[in-house]
């Protein structure tokens, strides 16, 4: 096992639009925020505002099947897996792409109390709160041999899968 910062093992932590966009009724991409991430996944309601193609950012088109999302603002740590879902991210939502790490195996990780701590410790902000992209990169994590984190994120994956199940019943 090795200790390394998180933008070691990373390829790109980045958030979204610090703005407004142009919303349009017929866009094909929702914009969201940390309130649209739940349960691992990204959530879309009648509320989510859509958005067109040229409204994307190039933080929006980094997003790829290794992308997970989370809120940084208000909700912090809210975690999603990003599966090629139409989104375009809000200020209030990160995106780490895993290069050197297993994703399953970091998704977990990152929901580890010493992970939230760090994260918790270094909130900026008086009424809401925020968590920085630096402290993002900067949150140490323990990583092992890639065959051991792909077991340990599968073993976590399945897991959650059989928990899904069972509350379904």
């Amino acid at each position: 096992w090795e200790q390394r910062k998180l933008g070691e093992v990373t390829s790109n932590i980045g958030d979204g639009l610090h703005g407004t966009p142009k919303y349009n009724e017929s866009g094909e991409y929702y914009f969201i925020n940390g309130n649209n991430l739940d349960g691992c996944k990204i959530t879309i309601d009648n509320e989510t505002k859509t958005v067109l193609e040229d409204q994307l950012s190039n933080d929006d088109k980094k997003l790829n099947d290794t992308s997970i999302l989370m809120s940084i603002n208000g909700t912090i740590g809210t975690l999603a897996r990003y599966n090629g879902e139409k989104i375009m991210l809000g200020k209030s939502v990160a995106y780490i792409n895993p290069s050197n790490i297993d994703r399953d195996y970091l998704y977990y990780y990152l929901q580890n109390s010493n992970v939230l701590r760090t994260f918790y410790k270094n909130l900026t902000g008086t009424t809401i709160k925020n968590l920085g992209l630096s402290v993002i990169k900067e949150t140490l994590i323990m990583t092992s041999v890639e065959d051991e984190e792909l077991k340990i994120g599968k073993f976590f994956k399945n897991f959650d899968n059989l928990i899904t199940l069972h509350q379904r019943k």
